[in-house]
């Protein structure tokens, strides 16, 4: 069965004339009455009644011409939606983040994308990295905005921002006043943690081996709030993104605690597949995060795809 004997039997069928469908189809009669005989061959029923002077429809064509319409409209609604996105006056896109830059960087950002863009459909979730790359290497999501390095020799990624950490501690903790803090020196303090493949998990470790650190009070979380929320409780110290904790910094919910070395710094990253095409909606949001933060490629391949942020 083909379109184009569809729309000859619609013809016919409407008009109740093999010559005005003929003319209608820009087609010749007798091709016309093949293409309706292979109809009603491959559907094993007669569809049309041929008089001398009149045509009409049996019982199997009046069926066959309401599934017809139903077709025949949907495949001009698709062309129309092509046409509309070809135009770039509808699009999609499916983008996924981890936790820090999905719940800090990114909300202001989807919130103006919105606005300026309403016939767009916007899909967002966030998850852990390893999950985010899998899927946007399967084509799940188009893109995904990630802090760390890159999970997947699969995909691209474009630098966002960097992202710089330091450790927190409640207001009242002695550690906050001490200004000649070294490393070691928060060796027996209880160290609040983020979940295993975190990134910011990772970055601390990296940070407690090069200064020679083996905490042994230690306590997990899997969220960047619930760290946030047990510091302030009292529970212990962590090290967390800057841009989690700086409206908890200004209002003296959490201090800073000094250190004499220096502290980790990352990057966020937006990754996606160098051979996907991207459409209006995708496009729209790479235009507004260039504005946003000017970025520039990154040529990073995996290690491993086992972290989280």
């Amino acid at each position: 069965m083909e379109l184009r004997q569809l729309r000859t039997f619609a013809a016919v069928a409407e008009l109740r004339h093999f010559a005005r469908a003929a003319s209608l189809c820009n087609l010749s009669q007798p091709a016309v009455s093949h293409q309706i005989a292979q109809l009603e061959e491959e559907m094993g029923a007669k569809l049309l009644n041929r008089a001398a002077r009149r045509v009409s429809l049996t019982v199997a064509g009046e069926v066959f011409l309401e599934e017809a319409r139903r077709i025949l409209a949907a495949v001009d609604r698709a062309h129309e939606r092509m046409q509309e996105v070809a135009r770039g006056a509808v699009g999609r896109i499916r983008l996924g983040a981890t936790a820090t830059p999905g719940l800090y960087l990114l909300p202001a950002i989807l919130a103006t994308y919105r606005g300026k863009h309403e016939t767009y459909d916007l899909h967002f979730e966030i998850g852990a990295t390893h999950l985010l790359a899998e899927r946007v290497a399967r084509n799940d999501l188009d893109m995904a905005i990630v802090a760390g390095p890159l999970p997947s020799g699969e995909l691209q990624a474009r630098s966002l921002s960097p992202d710089d950490l330091l450790i927190i501690a409640p207001p009242n903790s002695p550690l906050v006043r001490d200004r000649s803090l070294k490393p070691t020196h928060l060796e027996s303090e209880t160290w609040l943690l983020r979940e295993e493949g975190s990134d910011t998990r990772r970055t601390l470790i990296g940070w407690w081996h090069r200064h020679r650190l083996a905490p042994t009070r230690t306590m997990t979380f899997d969220h960047p709030d619930a760290v946030k929320r047990a510091v302030m409780a009292g529970l212990g110290i962590s090290m967390v993104s800057r841009l989690t904790v700086e409206e908890d910094l200004a209002s003296r919910r959490l201090a800073s605690v000094p250190v004499t070395t220096s502290l980790p710094s990352r990057e966020f990253f937006v990754v996606d597949h160098p051979q996907k095409h991207h459409g209006a909606a995708c496009r729209a949001m790479l235009q507004l995060l260039e504005l946003t933060f000017p970025m520039r490629s990154a040529s990073i391949r995996s290690r491993s795809v086992s972290r989280s942020k």
